[in-house]
Formats: C-alpha cells, sequence, structure tokens
C-alpha cells in the first residue's frame, strides 16, 4: 500500500456551555453584586446627607434592567429548548429510512461499493481514494473533475489486486494541480445506508446505519423510504 496520508480538513470547534447560560449566570452574579451594594449603601447613609433622590432612581433603573435582562435570558432557553426537542423529533424519524449524507466513510461489502461524491470546483485532475481504518492508501483512481454531483464505485481491490476484506474504508475525491502539484479536498464523498440507531450526544445527534457508519443529522443531503 502507498504511504499516502487522507486529507484533513479544518475541525469544527464546539464550546461545553451555551451562550445563553454562560450570560445568565453572569446577568444574576451582577444582580446580586448590584443588591449586595444598593442594601449596604442605603444601611450606612449619612442621616444628614441621604442618597440623592435621582441617583437613587438611576440605581433601581439598573436593577430593573438587569432583572428584565434576566427574564429575557430565561425565555431564549425555554424557546432554545423547545427547538431542541423538535429536532429530536426530527432525528427520530429517521429510523427506518434510507439516508444519504456527507461522510468520508463508506461500507465495503462483499460485491463492492457504491458511493457519492461532487466537484466543488473545476479542476483538471480529480481523483478518488480509498483508505483503510489506519489511513493507509488502499487504492486510488481517477474521475471526472468537473463540477457536479456523481455517482462512483469500487470493486474492492487493493492497487495490487488484492481482495479487501469487508469494513468500513475512508473515501476522499481529491483535487491535483498540474501545475505545482498541490492537492486539496475537491468537494464531499456521500455515504448511503438505513438508519438503524439514532443517538442523541451533547454536542449534536448521531445517526448510525445498520452497518455500522456514523453519521450527523446536520449532514443529511437525502431521505428515502425503503422499497420491499
Amino acid at each position: 500500500m502507498t504511504s499516502v496520508s487522507p486529507i484533513v480538513s479544518e475541525p469544527t470547534t464546539t464550546t461545553s456551555a451555551s451562550t445563553s447560560t454562560v450570560t445568565n449566570a453572569t446577568l444574576s452574579e451582577d444582580l446580586d453584586t448590584f443588591l449586595t451594594l444598593l442594601v449596604a449603601q442605603l444601611e450606612y447613609q449619612d442621616p444628614l446627607e441621604p442618597l440623592d433622590a435621582n441617583e437613587f432612581v438611576d440605581q433601581l433603573t439598573q436593577y430593573s434592567e438587569l432583572e428584565q435582562g434576566i427574564e429575557q435570558t430565561d425565555a431564549l432557553n425555554e424557546i432554545s429548548a423547545t427547538l431542541k426537542a423538535d429536532e429530536r423529533q426530527t432525528d427520530i424519524s429517521y429510523l427506518g429510512k434510507i439516508v444519504e449524507a456527507e461522510s468520508e466513510d463508506i461500507f465495503l461489502g462483499e460485491d463492492g461499493v457504491t458511493f457519492g461524491y461532487n466537484i466543488d470546483g473545476p479542476t483538471n485532475k480529480a481523483e478518488i481514494r480509498i483508505f483503510d481504518d489506519g489511513g493507509q492508501l488502499v487504492t486510488s483512481y481517477e474521475v471526472d473533475g468537473n463540477v457536479g454531483d456523481y455517482t462512483t464505485s469500487w470493486d474492492g481491490l487493493d492497487d495490487n489486486g488484492r481482495e479487501m476484506p469487508v469494513g468500513i474504508y475512508q473515501a476522499q475525491v481529491v483535487a491535483i494541480s498540474e501545475q505545482n502539484g498541490t492537492e486539496r479536498l475537491a468537494g464531499n464523498t456521500l455515504s448511503i445506508g438505513l438508519i438503524e440507531e439514532v443517538r442523541f450526544e451533547t454536542d449534536g445527534t448521531d445517526l448510525i446505519y445498520s452497518n455500522g457508519i456514523t453519521i450527523r443529522s446536520d449532514d443529511i443531503r437525502r431521505v428515502a423510504t425503503p422499497t420491499s
């Protein structure tokens, strides 16, 4: 096998806490601090020089604004929770459906594998590369470099004509510059399968094909009902 590694795309960063949760906690802390200072100011004010009425009104206005901010954030959190529940119902509806999604994982069966890919920008030379689970290049072959959606098949043989075992492999469509030999991902590969399980994670929803491939609901391109 050739020592060519898969091209690594830029990772998507995630945060452990939502912005609304952090904002609400900050507002609550600010309100507690404000009330503590206001009570102390009223308790220890000089009777001969009481707190100016205008200044006191300004402070009450600040208190009102902080309180409204907390109420608005709570309302947004409720809306967010409702939307999340709706999204989960949508994800559950994928169970038992045939789904096509953007994924570099493909499943090689005994009769080979057919999968989709797209080219997002014109290129003079494009090729499909298949890697094993260790990131080693198994085989590669040239494909059409024009912009568009395509379907391709791999017979399961490596570059030396050896039959590869059934299982999950990684496929990439790569554009190669004829001028300087630089390489980039030319588009996305598309995996297809029957959704057998829906798994809710803290950072999103995982959909698992019957062949074991995991995809994200956000990556779905097409949904179909299985035919008998």
